[in-house]
Formats: C-alpha cells, sequence, structure tokens
C-alpha cells in the first residue's frame, strides 16, 4: 500500500536575509523551470505536499506553485515542517496513495528525518543535507510493499 515513487526535495534558493520568508529570485527561476522539468524527468505527481506556510517560511510552497498550476494538482500544505512523521506514516498507510508519483517540497534540515520516516535506508541519501544544495531531488522507488525504496539521486541541470 505504498506509494509508486516519491519524489523528495528542497524548496528553491532563499535570500541572504534569515528574516525573509519567501524565495529569491533565482529560487523563482529554479520554481518556474522545476514545472516543466519534473513532468519531463520523472511524470506528472498524483498529489503534490509542501511544508506548511509560517511566518519563518513560505519557501517550500512558494517552489512548487508553478509545478501544481500547470499540472492542475493542488498543494497540500497542511503538515509543519516538524510534522514529517506524520506526513510519512500518511503516505505510507493510506490506499489513496497507493502506486502513485507524490512530490513532496520540504526543508532541508528535517529532509533526512522524512526520508527515514519513508522507509529509507541510511545512507542512501544526505544525512545532513548540505546547506547550499537546492538542485538535488531523491527518488524513492517502492517495489514489494513494505521494503525500504531504492533512491536514485537526481541533480537539475539548472
Amino acid at each position: 500500500m505504498t506509494p509508486n515513487k516519491v519524489l523528495l526535495m528542497r524548496h528553491a534558493e532563499k535570500s541572504g536575509d534569515p528574516m525573509d520568508p519567501h524565495l529569491s529570485d533565482p529560487g523563482q527561476v529554479r520554481a518556474q523551470l522545476l514545472a516543466d522539468y519534473i513532468p519531463t524527468t520523472f511524470g506528472t505527481p498524483d498529489f503534490v505536499f509542501a511544508a506548511a506556510l509560517s511566518k519563518h517560511s513560505a519557501r517550500s510552497y512558494e517552489t512548487v506553485v508553478p509545478l501544481a498550476k500547470k499540472i492542475g494538482v493542488p498543494i497540500d500544505a497542511t503538515f509543519a515542517d516538524q510534522d514529517y512523521a506524520a506526513l510519512a506514516t500518511e503516505l505510507l498507510s493510506k490506499p489513496e496513495y497507493s502506486g502513485k508519483l507524490v512530490l513532496i517540497c520540504w526543508h532541508h534540515g528535517n529532509i533526512p528525518s522524512l526520508a527515514r520516516w519513508l522507509k529509507a535506508n541510511q545512507g542512501d541519501y544526505p544525512n545532513p543535507w548540505d546547506p547550499l544544495i537546492f538542485n538535488l531531488i531523491l527518488q524513492l522507488d517502492y517495489e514489494g510493499g513494505g521494503q525500504a525504496p531504492q533512491i536514485t539521486r537526481t541533480t537539475e541541470n539548472f
């Protein structure tokens, strides 16, 4: 009852201002490019998740807005950044995600924990996630039900 594939990625670039919750100009460009890149490279996601909006960050949500608009899939931003365990549990247990392609855009500090909750084997994903890396997508392929996913790392070429 697992998704067929989960794409796990960090939000696009942020500004150097720690008080700025939004994407930088380069981040907005990356978000626009991802709207074409993701469907072309991985297929069209059935579900799109982003960390919930907060006063500290709207970046995960802003990163996937162009993609969601292009493919006509709503963004689920109901899980707070720290609620990665609840998100992973939902994805791995609810039948509506079974056999589907799910995209998750999150904050780099919690991506390793989210990957672990998605049953990824330690060492198959960056831990910690390099704070300077914005162009890496982890593809978690689930075959055989409850098994650990096979992980492929894809680096965006932009």
